[in-house]
């Protein structure tokens, strides 16, 4: 599950040939993601109402999905000039237990947080939301999760940003910069849709969440830990949070106490289930 062994900084792991340079890439990769979620946007609102039913959402997940998996090929291959196994995306032969790691490590203490929360009287978890409608919906969040955010999300950001990054720096920086690209490219499009009003919950949200999913990352070597962390936190939260397919009291307790448990206990959930520490300096070479 590890990345190649790091090279040391003063090792030239440069390849003689023509490409834009790193801060091209990373910009053009981003710009791309960001038009990508506004086409998306501008999609949905060709569906009357503002609440979110499972048609549009189904739309709007295999839009997403259909366009940002091409734009990382095309970028890994015109862009990089690199082959797509470095962006360490595996199959799911090694992928599974990777995935598992990332979805354990928000499970385990996102349900201990919600337990708690429930036990002590804090918050409150109703039936859920009748009617075939809502039904359906909650069946299908897990899939359109995975198309719309935590797949195409991490691809991007964990797979290809933090791929060339790390190439030409320390894993704990690239951690960083991916985070901070991550923040500012989700802070921005909840700016665009909601005003300048989410900003002080939307960017540090985002910060930490990158923060995180970058930590996973560097942890297990992989890609699909990070889906695994970001599927089941989108889930959990949609699940519960948007009050489209459970009832919930005390969602603002249970967002500070349930939701906030796996983003501080979630990197060393996840060393202890891979049993690895991760390599955090040297860089990580990625070779034609």
């Amino acid at each position: 599950m590890d990345d190649p062994t790091p090279v040391p900084p003063d090792t030239d792991v440069r390849v003689h040939e023509r490409r834009p340079p790193l801060a091209v890439r990373v910009l053009a990769v981003t710009a791309a993601a960001f038009l990508i979620w506004r086409l998306v946007g501008w999609v949905d609102s060709f569906f009357p109402g503002e609440e979110v039913t499972p048609l549009n959402h189904t739309v709007n997940a295999l839009t997403a999905f259909a366009l940002a998996l091409p734009m990382v090929w095309l970028a890994r291959r015109h862009l990089d000039r690199r082959p797509w196994r470095g962006l360490r995306l595996t199959g799911v032969g090694e992928g599974w237990r990777p995935f598992l790691v990332g979805a354990a490590s928000w499970a385990l203490p996102g349900v201990a947080g919600i337990a708690l929360c429930v036990a002590m009287g804090w918050s409150g978890l109703g039936p859920p939301a009748s009617g075939p409608e809502a039904m359906a919906g909650l069946l299908l969040l897990p899939v359109l999760v995975l198309l719309f955010e935590a797949l195409p999300e991490e691809l991007i950001f964990r797979g290809y940003l933090f791929r060339n990054l790390n190439a030409a720096m320390g894993a704990w920086l690239a951690v960083g910069v991916q985070a901070v690209l991550f923040a500012l490219w989700g802070s921005a499009l909840w700016v665009i849709g909601s005003g300048w009003e989410v900003l002080a919950e939307r960017l540090p949200l985002f910060l930490g969440m990158g923060v995180v999913l970058g930590c996973l990352r560097v942890l297990t070597g992989n890609v699909w830990a990070c889906v695994g962390f970001h599927l089941v936190f989108q889930t959990v939260a949609q699940a519960l949070l948007n009050g489209r397919y459970l009832e919930m009291q005390g969602a603002a307790t249970l967002t500070a106490v349930a939701f906030l448990l796996p983003f501080v206990l979630g990197v060393p959930t996840a060393m202890l289930l891979a049993r690895t520490t991760g390599r955090w300096t040297g860089r990580v070479p990625d070779p034609a």
